[in-house]
């Protein structure tokens, strides 16, 4: 299970970002579709229009903020002021436009679904998800509306009810690549796997050069326990990364990582130190580069990744337990003293916010086993 926990932890932390793309396009498209009723206001109005259309976000929203005061609370003004500054990412000033703008305007569903996306992006799952309820009362949800709700019981760790929201929008938007990703990854946390390999392909069919489609893709089949076409899957990712823009860790450090397990160091720790390149601040790369160099007994080495890594994430006990071992193995007794008693305490803490609390009776001696099954 030390598996499906941290990858969970790296696809929660990376959503926001996932879906703000998506989310932009669709701003940018409902002002398109739905003219702002505000062109009797002045030049000042019709700058802002002409902004928002240009996606000139800032000069717009300061546009439309002056565009409200000729007539505040008459005309769309602040609903667009919002959707602007949803665009720049700021998310407490667009909270207060979009209620502002719902006070005076209550009937308006479009600054409900807006106030339930705000508050995902604010990492409030629960309050978005009753916001949401009440944006329905006003509208039926859109594919993307239905996708952020589901994407809130990701958060909430609701993965059932997060792909039967999922499943919704793709019957609405079957073409929606991001949608299908975000079901297989769902699937994924499920150990659903054979439902998680069909989306990710489907992604792949829609979107050859998706990297992250295709690293999942390679998770999936490794959790089948398909390693050679996991392997071909993360070549392939890597391949796409490198052809990329925008570079992104995963598939090295995936490849890397189940390289590692079957003693193919000298394939798996340049991959690892690649990861390491692209995300210097990523606790995992650095654990796992420092594990694969101790495997490999190449133990000074280990010892500068593990250290790394312990100052990026001192609460993973993991880290801890890997460094005293290396410091054991060069000799540094005290050291590795002190590490193993970190390692004890921050278990012992885990333990008793645990539903068991301290009867679980985990100790220093079964972090190795925990090692051993805590790739990605």
């Amino acid at each position: 299970m030390g598996r499906t926990f941290r990858t969970a932890t790296a696809y929660t932390a990376t959503l926001r970002t996932i879906t703000f793309r998506t989310i932009l396009v669709a701003l940018a498209m409902t002002a398109l579709l739905h003219p702002l009723q505000v062109s009797a206001q002045g030049a000042s109005c019709s700058d802002a229009v002409q902004m928002f259309h240009q996606r000139l976000w800032a000069e717009a929203a300061s546009a439309f903020d002056a565009c409200e005061q000729h007539n505040p609370g008459k005309t769309d003004a602040l609903l667009y002021r919002g959707k602007s500054l949803i665009n720049l990412q700021k998310f407490d000033d667009a909270a207060v436009v979009l209620r502002s703008y719902a006070q005076s305007h209550p009937g308006s569903d479009d600054a409900a679904y807006l106030l339930a996306y705000i508050s995902f992006r604010q990492d409030k799952p629960q309050e978005s998800l009753g916001l949401f309820a009440q944006a329905t009362k006003l509208k039926p949800p859109s594919a993307n509306d239905l996708t952020i709700a589901a994407l809130d019981y990701v958060l909430l760790k609701d993965y059932s009810d997060a792909a039967h929201y999922l499943d919704l929008s793709l019957k609405m938007n079957p073409d929606d690549v991001e949608a299908r990703y975000h079901l297989g990854r769902v699937r994924y946390q499920q150990n659903q796997f054979d439902l998680a390999i069909s989306a990710f392909e489907e992604v792949l069919m829609r979107e050859p050069k998706n990297v992250k489609a295709q690293d999942n893709l390679g998770l999936s089949l490794e959790a089948k326990n398909r390693i050679d076409p996991a392997i071909a899957a993360y070549k392939k990712a890597i391949e796409l990364d490198q052809a990329a823009a925008v570079h992104s860790e995963q598939p090295y450090l995936n490849l890397g990582s189940l390289l590692a397990k079957s003693s193919r160091f000298d394939e798996a720790i340049p991959l690892l130190a690649r990861a390491s390149e692209i995300a210097p601040d990523e606790f995992k790369v650095h654990y796992e580069l420092g594990r694969a160099y101790f495997d490999s007994n190449r133990f000074d080495a280990a010892c500068q990744q593990a250290e790394v890594a312990v100052k990026l994430d001192p609460k993973d006990s993991s880290g801890h337990y890997l460094l005293g071992r290396i410091y054991q193995r060069l000799g540094q007794k005290d050291l590795a003293k002190e590490q193993f008693q970190e390692t004890s305490q921050l278990m012992r803490d885990k333990d008793s916010h645990s539903p068991g609390g301290m009867a679980s009776g985990t100790d220093v001696h079964k972090q190795n086993s925990h090692e051993t099954d805590s790739h990605q």
